[in-house]
């Protein structure tokens, strides 16, 4: 097992992960090389097509349209079509949103012939910015990949460094020793940690520190857990509702998914924001991330080749079965209570 502490990351050359390097040293300033999208775009518009698979692909998909905004003088007048305007709301990005049954979308003006982004998770490449003869950052989760894409399509040097994710506003507070596990997921039997490992784990917490601490338990609708003592079951609820309960946690540790993911981009009113474990056994822990500072993972031996070899499960058709039959069970809650603590402070 292996744990990843969320934020920049930057290592020797010799032992980056196998990927290629930028055309232009980006950490110096430098700009990309000159692209002829940049004058179609402006005077056609664009959209961006989020994808209409899980609410994690979509999350992160924001990486690209935040390039576009940052990239184009169009932001203004951008919309949101799609099944979540609710949570698209809560997005700290200038949207107007309309709720449709179709796939997330999001466009600069109403013009049928706009340039199309698609965002498909298993088409952008990670890159490596060359520091120094020693050094390489690594830009390797999916929405930095995104917006390098978007930089490199228009050859403009767009700001941001890292993580090019917008926030998503809760007015709740935090409160001291809250942590929320989440069990929801769209493959219970591969990618979930399993609510009777969280409540063990919350077993562990309460033993190793006599403080006044709560526990959340958020799952998918069917089937619900059994009582798991003193924690909180919150079945099924809408992610725009999980918002809150992310903005009370401290800490909150979940499958590699959609709610994880959007745990991690939750802003509380003060512009704090809870830390967040990632458990990883199926998907790349350095792809598949948010890239904040708040955002960590735990990541199986499985996760891990992937994420040397930039592997995808999916466009590679890869069982991690063969592998390990035990998919997250393989990690031990007493690895997660050591990491989380170290995280969060508590020891």
């Amino acid at each position: 097992m292996t744990t990843r502490r969320g934020g920049r990351v930057v290592v020797p050359r010799a032992f980056a992960p196998l990927a290629p390097c930028l055309p232009y040293r980006r950490a110096e300033g430098q700009h990309p090389p000159a692209a002829g999208a940049a004058s179609e775009i402006q005077r056609s518009g664009w959209s961006v097509v989020l994808g209409e698979r899980g609410l994690g692909d979509s999350l992160l998909a924001l990486g690209l349209l935040n390039g576009l905004l940052d990239g184009t003088s169009m932001g203004d007048e951008a919309h949101y079509t799609g099944p979540r305007p609710r949570l698209m709301q809560r997005c700290r990005l200038p949207l107007a949103t309309e709720f449709s049954e179709g796939p997330h979308i999001v466009h600069s003006t109403g013009n049928r012939d706009d340039v199309v982004f698609r965002a498909v998770p298993e088409d952008p490449k990670p890159w490596l910015d060359l520091l120094d003869t020693t050094n390489v950052e690594v830009h390797d989760a999916l929405p930095m990949r995104y917006y390098l894409e978007v930089e490199q399509r228009l050859g403009i040097r767009l700001p941001a460094d890292r993580s090019p994710l917008p926030s998503f506003a809760s007015g709740q507070q935090v409160r001291r020793f809250h942590v929320v596990f989440i069990t929801a997921t769209s493959w219970p039997t591969r990618k979930d940690y399993n609510w009777g490992r969280f409540a063990h784990f919350a077993s562990l917490l309460t033993a190793r520190l006599s403080v006044p601490w709560s526990f959340t338990l958020i799952t998918g609708k069917d089937p619900e857990p059994a009582p798991c003592g003193d924690i909180d079951v919150l079945a099924g609820i809408d992610a725009v509702d999980c918002l809150d309960v992310f903005a009370s946690a401290e800490v909150v540790i979940g499958n590699d998914t959609g709610l994880t993911h959007l745990a991690a981009l939750t802003e509380r009113s003060d512009g704090t924001a809870p830390q967040v474990v990632g458990l990883y056994g199926r998907h790349s822990h350095t792809k598949w991330t948010t890239g904040r500072s708040n955002h960590h993972a735990i990541a199986t031996p499985f996760s891990q080749m992937l994420a040397a070899a930039d592997r995808c499960p999916v466009r590679d058709q890869l069982d991690d079965a063969l592998w390990s039959d035990e998919g997250l069970g393989q990690i031990p809650e007493t690895l997660i209570a050591d990491f989380i603590g170290s995280v969060a402070g508590w020891w």
